[in-house]
């Protein structure tokens, strides 16, 4: 699943994927799989984003963050 919005987000501030994955202390190889969707971020790394971002992480990165409406017994 690829995560469009999160790669929308680093396009909207003006960052190139090499200057993006500089602030986010990542390879620019690891940003891209992140964007594609093809491997989930670790805390440290999602907490980046959310700070370069300025989003919270069910926006970021919401196939992460699904949330199940159940009832309890």
């Amino acid at each position: 699943m690829k995560r469009k919005y999160l790669r929308a987000c680093r396009e909207s501030l003006g960052l190139p994927r090499p200057a993006a994955a500089n602030k986010l202390g990542i390879s620019q190889i690891h940003l891209r799989k992140l964007e594609d969707g093809s491997v989930n971020p670790s805390v440290l790394v999602l907490q980046r984003f959310c700070e370069l971002y300025g989003k919270n992480p069910q926006e970021l990165f919401p196939d992460i963050f699904r949330y199940t409406t159940s009832r309890q017994r």
